[in-house]
């Protein structure tokens, strides 16, 4: 079975997303004036670019794990491995945030938004399932995909032990869970799913992660696609643009397809315009780009603003202040943070699982 050999157009629409979310959510801090008003009416389908988030990390765990977590030890190495690698930031910006809220509770500072540092909501956060039961959007709140990418971790094991026997039944698991989802949102009479997140969050990444596991197991299929040169840079261009004037779960199945293109002509390995541009050389920043913006925007734009007593319009020389930042702290948290952190609980899980058999007992006849 072909094997792809690279995965840059991934890669590359992955730091494209992890701007796009960044762009959305430092709109918002801009509503109150006409400028970030513009950007927050025609940015709103950005949230959906965290679904090509777990469309490409299906693709990219089926692609590193099918078919090598066949046991405990396989199964507990690989949670442990992506414990190690999505854990450390995040609870580095919860103890960020649980430090402000205790200068809030002291009156060290102040907030116009006290609701968003609950101390109830903190065991749902340490135990990644405020996707499940979050309260609401508190603390590092796009921390809420981390839980959801980790209960899609746990199933990982379970449905490629099902696909090694039967790879349609991945087809299955995405169908099934869209399905189970909009019967949930008519009959709950909730919002679409692909705007649930602190509740119902995690089922939200159901379907798209198994997607991305989809592509990766009828990857054969999916290169003999007949490729449209330039369909994957005009319909990123045309969501981005577009998008807002689409229903939502119309702008998600254009993610989904955006997703899949990216998926083609990787598995085709064809060169593409998104491909010369090399957004994959900055793809290792995407994790600290997303869980890194926010407390940033607390620092620079909410805290500047205070301490420069910037008029609403003012504010706004601190948004591109804040992306320098934000670039800055990314680069020096993956290198000097999450990477060495990373790597040192890996190997000291390997060296407490891979311990020395111990030494056989000697019989008595062979000590003499």
């Amino acid at each position: 079975m072909h094997d792809t050999s690279t995965t840059r157009h991934q890669d590359g629409l992955r730091i494209i997303a992890a701007g796009a979310v960044v762009i959305l959510h430092y709109s918002d801090y801009f509503k109150d004036v006409p400028t970030g008003r513009f950007m927050v009416a025609r940015t709103w389908h950005f949230n959906l670019f965290v679904d090509l988030f777990f469309v490409v990390s299906g693709f990219v765990i089926a692609r590193q794990y099918f078919g090598r977590v066949n046991d405990a030890a396989s199964i507990g190495r690989f949670l442990w491995r992506r414990l190690a690698r999505i854990y450390p930031l995040h609870l580095a910006t919860l103890a960020f945030y649980v430090a402000l809220a205790g200068a809030l509770h002291f009156g060290a500072a102040r907030t116009d938004n006290p609701a968003r540092y609950p101390l109830s909501d903190l065991p749902a956060q340490f135990l990644l399932l405020h996707a499940f039961i979050g309260e609401r959007l508190t603390f590092n709140f796009p921390s809420w995909s981390l839980s959801a990418e980790m209960f899609c971790y746990l199933l990982f094991p379970a449905v490629a032990l099902i696909a090694q026997r039967r790879k349609e039944a991945v087809i299955a698991v995405v169908v099934v869970a869209a399905l189970a989802n909009s019967l949930w949102a008519w009959a709950a009479g909730t919002t679409p799913w692909a705007d649930w997140i602190n509740q119902g969050g995690a089922f939200r990444a159901l379907p798209a992660f198994h997607l991305g596991m989809a592509c990766y197991l009828f990857r054969d299929r999916i290169a003999r696609w007949p490729v449209i040169p330039g369909a994957l840079a005009a319909s990123l261009v045309a969501f981005i643009v577009l998008g807002s004037w689409l229903p939502t779960m119309t702008a998600l199945i254009a993610i989904y397809a955006i997703a899949m293109l990216a998926v083609q002509v990787d598995c085709a390995e064809r060169e593409t315009l998104l491909s010369r541009f090399r957004f994959d050389r900055w793809s290792p920043l995407t994790y600290s780009c997303y869980m890194l913006h926010i407390p940033v925007a607390t620092v620079i734009i909410t805290f500047g603003s205070r301490l420069l007593s910037l008029s609403p319009n003012e504010r706004l020389i601190l948004a591109p202040v804040a992306i320098i930042v934000l670039a800055f702290a990314s680069v020096v948290s993956l290198r000097t943070f999450e990477t060495p952190l990373r790597r040192y609980l890996t190997e000291a899980y390997d060296r407490r699982a891979i311990r020395p058999a111990p030494s056989p007992v000697i019989s008595r006849q062979e000590s003499t």
